[in-house]
């Protein structure tokens, strides 16, 4: 079950998408909301005399700032009436990615924004939330892109699937969204046969157990062709209408935003859907 959405800001245009689609998803999994902003606090300067009055002012400044752009948020969580909180989370050691992660841990599913567009300063930006809430949180996070509708509730659903350990954890962590979709597709790109790939019928034992969880499952398997697993999943939840996209989240955490594997940056870069994240 879903109780707990987390949206940690990151002061790119996608965060107002991203608040939306959590209250959206709150109002019907009767969840309670979490909008964080965060104050990174430099270590304060001392002189003999004590700490310095302009580091005093500027923490200050820090604060108020913060709290004024989570305030901003306050008018639409009391008029949806979901339950909801405004967290001013502070850290004098952490980046605010790395607190972000701390806070996210205590939360069932963080939805943050995707990068709009090609502004490169917001995509760089977005990508090391990201890379922090994947790697860091141990939840799944839910990207949702600035500039494409949010569909809500869930009626068609895909998975990108593979026999890992990472397309697994997003795919159970995603079953309590699902169980009222009334269409899921899960899709496998070239899919290796036998005992160290997808077995002997790709997708079939991945598809009798989530039917056995009650939901509309189709299988389908798709060729590799000319173009990237990223570019092949989206072209193909576009055809079919999906409104939520389940991918395992691939990378090194040592080397975070960096070492995104491929399909998750294409993913996560040029997604015109939500796509959900489990590592």
């Amino acid at each position: 079950m879903i109780r707990d959405l987390f949206v940690p800001l990151t002061g790119t245009p996608g965060d107002e998408k991203a608040v939306a689609a959590a209250i959206r998803m709150a109002s019907t999994l009767d969840a309670h909301v979490t909008v964080a902003q965060t104050v990174n606090i430099p270590l304060p300067t001392i002189e003999p005399w004590g700490m310095l009055p302009s580091a005093t002012e500027m923490y200050s400044a820090l604060r108020a700032n913060a709290t004024a752009d989570l305030e901003r948020y306050r008018p639409v969580l009391e008029r949806e009436g979901v339950s909801h909180e405004l967290r001013l989370a502070e850290s004098l050691f952490l980046e605010p990615p790395d607190t972000f992660a701390l806070h996210a841990r205590y939360a069932d599913l963080s939805v943050l924004a995707a990068p709009a567009g090609d502004v490169l300063r917001d995509a760089a930006i977005i990508r090391r939330f990201f890379a922090a809430l994947l790697f860091q949180s141990g939840r799944p996070v839910m990207v949702v892109p600035p500039n494409h509708a949010f569909e809500w509730p869930l009626e068609r659903a895909m998975v990108a699937w593979k026999p890992t350990r990472e397309c697994t954890d997003a795919l159970h962590e995603a079953i309590p969204l699902l169980c009222d979709a009334a269409a899921i597709e899960v899709v496998s790109i070239a899919p290796g046969i036998g005992d160290f790939g997808h077995g002997d019928w790709p997708g079939a034992d991945i598809g009798t157990h989530l039917a056995r969880h009650g939901l509309a499952v189709n299988v389908v398997t798709l060729p590799r062709q000319d173009q990237t697993v990223g570019t092949g999943l989206l072209t193909h939840a576009a055809e079919r209408g999906a409104q939520l996209l389940i991918a395992g989240g691939y990378g090194h955490s040592r080397l975070r935003e960096w070492m995104l594997g491929g399909a998750t940056s294409e993913l996560l870069d040029t997604a015109q859907l939500p796509v959900l994240f489990s590592h």
